[in-house]
C-alpha cells in the first residue's frame, strides 16, 4: 500500500460517503482514508458499513481503526454487539480479523490499548499473512485516546531491526480548537520514539479544527484553519523526511446530546480556511447564501468538480441543488477532500474529465 501525501480521516456516515463518491477518480487516487468503524445507521451485519465505504471509494487501499467516538442507543443489534467487542480494552481480535479478511483494501491499525506487545506482534503478522499494511495510530485524543502504550518503543525498535516500512505512523489528536497547539507534542514524540525508523515511513499528525459552535459567523465570514502550518513545524522540528498532511476532511468526532437545529448555511474550503455564510439574526436561505459564497472573493468557480458545481447550481435557484444542510456538508467534503488532494496543483478540469475513472456507481 502506497500512502499518500493526504491522509484524511473518514467516518462512515452518509455526508462522509457522498462527498467522498463524487470526487473524480484522480482526486481518490491522491489521499488515503484512514476510516473510523461504526455500524452504518441500523443496519446490519457490521461489515455493511465496509460495503458501503468501498462503494464511495472502491477498489483502492485504505487504513481502518475502530471508531471510539460512537455510542450504542437503546436498540441493540448485530452490528453495535460487534461493534462493542471490537471497542472494548483489549478489543476482540478474533471479531476484528474476521471482518478484516473479507475487506481485502483494508489495513488495520493496531488496536492497542490494554494489548501486550505480543498483541502488537501477533497483528503485525497478521497483517503480513494477510498482504496488508499496517497503521501505528497512536490516539492521543483528550478524553478518548489511550495514548501511546509503554511498549512501543520496544517494538519500533523490534520493526528498525528488521527494516521494516510496511507500515505507516499517525499520531491523533481529534478535535482541538487550533492544530498548531499540536505540533510540540507531535515533533517530541516523533523524536522520542520514531527516530530510528526507516526515512520512507510516513508519520501523520491529524486532528480538526472544524468550528464546533458557528453563532460567531455573520455574513459572509472566514475561518482559517492551521493543518498545513502545522506539518511544516513538525518536519522542521524532526527532520523526517516524510511527514504527511492529515485532517479530517471538514468533519469532527461524532458527539451526542440534544441540540437546536443548525441555521442554514453554506461552508466554503479554500486552501487554507473554510468561508462561512449564514445570518446570525434570522435565516437565510441556502440559495442566498451561495450567492453570497459566489460573488466572495474566495470563490474559485473553475475547480470542475460536484461540490463547487452544486453550490454554483444552488446560487442559481435550480431544482435538485443544496436543499438539506446534509448535502451542503456533502459538497463542503467533496471540495475540501480535492483541495487538499492537489494541495498547491490544481488541476484545470478538463484535466480532471480526462483523468475520471468509471466507478460503476
Amino acid at each position: 500500500m502506497d500512502v499518500q501525501e493526504y491522509l484524511v480521516t473518514l467516518g462512515i456516515r452518509p455526508a462522509e460517503l457522498s462527498g467522498l463518491k463524487e470526487l473524480p477518480g484522480s482526486t481518490k487516487d491522491r489521499l488515503t482514508p484512514l476510516v473510523l468503524l461504526a455500524p452504518w445507521l441500523a443496519t446490519v451485519p457490521l461489515s455493511r458499513a465496509l460495503d458501503k465505504f468501498e462503494e464511495a471509494y472502491p477498489s483502492r487501499p485504505y487504513f481502518i481503526d475502530v471508531d471510539t467516538y460512537y455510542r450504542i442507543n437503546d436498540k441493540p443489534n448485530e452490528a453495535k454487539d460487534l461493534w462493542k467487542r471490537l471497542a472494548q480494552k483489549p478489543a476482540d481480535l478474533a471479531v476484528w480479523w474476521q471482518l478484516l479478511s473479507e475487506h481485502a483494501e483494508a489495513n488495520p491499525c493496531l488496536l492497542m490499548a490494554e494489548h501486550s506487545i505480543q498483541s502488537g506482534r501477533d497483528q503485525i503478522k497478521w497483517a503480513r499473512e494477510n498482504n496488508r499494511t499496517f497503521c501505528l495510530k497512536m490516539n492521543l485524543a483528550e478524553g478518548y485516546g489511550p495514548g501511546i502504550p509503554p511498549w512501543i518503543p520496544d517494538l519500533v525498535t523490534e520493526l528498525a531491526a528488521e527494516g521494516a516500512n510496511d507500515y505507516a505512523i499517525v499520531f491523533e489528536f481529534g478535535w482541538v480548537p487550533d492544530a498548531l497547539q499540536v505540533a510540540a507534542l507531535a515533533s517530541g514524540f516523533t523524536k522520542s520514539f520514531f527516530s530510528e525508523i526507516a526515512p520512507e515511513i510516513p508519520v501523520a499528525v491529524s486532528c480538526t479544527s472544524f468550528p464546533k459552535d458557528f453563532t460567531v459567523y455573520d455574513g459572509t465570514s472566514e475561518c482559517a484553519f492551521t493543518n498545513r502550518d502545522l506539518i511544516t513545524q513538525v518536519r522542521r522540528a524532526t527532520n523526517h523526511p516524510k511527514i504527511i498532511y492529515a485532517d479530517w476532511g471538514t468533519t469532527r468526532p461524532r458527539s451526542y446530546g440534544h441540540s437546536n437545529a443548525p441555521k442554514k448555511r453554506i461552508d466554503y474550503p479554500t486552501g487554507t480556511s473554510w468561508v462561512i455564510a449564514r445570518d446570525q439574526d434570522g435565516q437565510v436561505c441556502f440559495q442566498e447564501a451561495a450567492q453570497r459564497i459566489t460573488i466572495s472573493p474566495h470563490w474559485s468557480g473553475n475547480l470542475g468538480i460536484w461540490g463547487e458545481q452544486l453550490i454554483e447550481s444552488t446560487a442559481a435557484g435550480q431544482a435538485f441543488a443544496i436543499d438539506t444542510m446534509p448535502k451542503m456538508y456533502s459538497a463542503r467534503i467533496n471540495i475540501h477532500l480535492h483541495r487538499q488532494a492537489f494541495h498547491g496543483n490544481l488541476p484545470q478540469p478538463n484535466e480532471l474529465d480526462e483523468e475520471w475513472k468509471d466507478d460503476d456507481f
